[in-house]
């Protein structure tokens, strides 16, 4: 009787294996498109068999994680690339209507009408229409160039605030990782479950800021922003914060960058975020919008545009006569501008409101004289040959700066293609280490099922054993 129940304990063990065996499969089923859960893989093992020593054998089970760290990271270093690129590209879209050279953009339009009202006007110096034709031009210069900085400036705030909310997610992320901890530290035991919510938050994670994730202490983890600054460790999250500098760089020489990204002590990690989509509105804020719009130690493209053709244009009306016969009268400047303005040059650049059409100084006086030599000098100041602005004319320069964003825009879309096929080969492979399959699932649960009705007859047979001992010892 002895051996019977000692071959009943080892089947009744045996039986709880394969159950919990067949809910682990069960739950691999259920969450085969859970982000971030890894299949969980029951191995049986056999027990020792010495009835002398007392051990009665059968199975017991013990489950394993399939997730495989090297394939983790890989994934999130790609996820980190594609979500700088995506960033840039939904980013440089507005800048690209801004500086669109088919129609778009109003300055194209606005230089053309205004050298050709130059070049109308040499025809005829005196003629009252085609002087008023120049102060409408350069109004309407003028206006295109307030309302180019103006978008500018809405761009710039808008990326601001894309970054702060990029920030808040990133502090989120941080928060539900050490959640994460939290609850680790209290089982002491991995769970699937958990285990899938905290690698879905590293994965989001990695798309807006690179990250490295090292194994802490009783299974956490712990995660540095670019390899380096803590976001968590342990139980403890360790937020970051943005800090705009646009309003205080301006005019300011030795300003520091735009945005500047400080960890919890306030220290400036801002050249760590080299991926991620919080790096994409880095690059955006510190390195191509001044480059246009100016900030910090740049001027901006377009505030040397503005500043090149008023400085230009008033100096041939300066040097320039309102009089065709001595005594001759100096002419007045077309432009006006404030070289300090917080806003830039573009946004305070001004058509001269005091000048009136009879002030234009269309004579230069030589020698030799020449009734209408200024006229004629200012229609040829946007030539191809006359290279103001680094040798290269005012149509051109724009063109330049809208050359250089739809460089950037072309960039980031092709960098797009190429980090979705790539992140896409990493998942695959993630997918088959550590991806539920649900063919291999099917076989293993029937497996596990057959296992059990096998047990479950051996528990009947011992059981009808015991019955028939019983009524023979009666």
């Amino acid at each position: 009787m002895g051996s019977l129940f000692s071959s009943l304990g080892s089947v009744a063990n045996a039986l709880q294996s394969f159950e919990r065996a067949i809910n682990v499969t069960q739950n691999n089923v259920t969450n085969a498109n859970s982000p971030g859960y890894a299949a969980q893989v029951p191995v049986l093992q056999s027990q020792n068999f010495e009835t002398e020593g007392g051990s009665s054998g059968g199975v017991t089970e013990i489950t394993t994680d399939t997730r495989n760290q090297y394939a983790e990271t890989a994934v999130q270093q790609q996820e980190s690339l594609l979500g700088q690129f995506q960033q840039l590209q939904t980013s440089l879209g507005p800048l690209q209507t801004v500086f669109d050279v088919s129609g778009n953009s109003p300055i194209p339009s606005a230089l053309n009408q205004l050298f050709q009202s130059f070049s109308q006007w040499s025809t005829d110096p005196t003629n009252a229409d085609y002087q008023s034709s120049v102060l409408s031009a350069a109004q309407q210069t003028a206006t295109a160039f307030q309302q180019t900085a103006a978008q500018l400036g809405q761009i710039r705030l808008a990326t601001n605030s894309s970054t702060q909310s990029t920030v808040a997610q990133i502090n989120q992320d941080a928060a539900t990782i050490q959640s994460y901890n939290l609850n680790i530290t209290k089982e002491g035991q991995p769970d699937a479950g958990l285990d899938a919510q905290l690698y879905s938050a590293l994965d989001d994670l990695a798309s807006q800021v690179p990250i490295q994730v090292l194994p802490g202490l009783g299974n956490t983890v712990t995660v540095l922003l670019g390899g380096q600054s803590p976001l968590v460790i342990g139980t403890q999250a360790f937020p970051i914060k943005a800090i705009d500098n646009t309003a205080s760089n301006a005019g300011n020489p030795g300003a520091p960058p735009n945005v500047e990204i400080v960890d919890s002590n306030g220290y400036d990690i801002t050249s760590q975020v080299t991926s991620g989509s919080l790096g994409g509105l880095i690059q955006i804020q510190n390195s191509i919008l001044p480059s246009l719009a100016g900030g910090g130690q740049q001027v901006g493209g377009l505030n040397t545009l503005a500043k090149s053709l008023a400085d230009a244009v008033n100096n041939v009306l300066e040097s320039g006569s309102t009089t065709v016969t001595p005594p001759y009268q100096a002419g007045q400047p077309l432009f006006s501008y404030n070289p300090s303005s917080p806003a830039g040059i573009a946004a305070s650049l001004t058509e001269n409101s005091s000048l009136t059409p009879d002030q234009l100084a269309a004579a230069s006086p030589g020698p030799p004289f020449v009734s209408n030599g200024a006229a004629l000098q200012l229609a040829s100041l946007d030539s191809p040959s006359n290279g103001v602005i680094n040798g290269m004319n005012f149509t051109q320069y724009f063109s330049s700066l809208a050359a250089q964003v739809g460089n950037a825009a072309s960039n980031a879309s092709t960098q797009v293609t190429a980090q979705t096929q790539l992140l896409a080969n990493t998942q695959n492979l993630r997918q088959q280490l550590s991806g539920v399959n649900i063919d291999e699932e099917a076989i293993r649960l029937v497996q596990l099922q057959s296992s059990y009705q096998a047990a479950s007859k051996i528990v009947t047979v011992i059981d009808q054993l015991t019955q028939s001992i019983i009524n023979m010892v009666q």
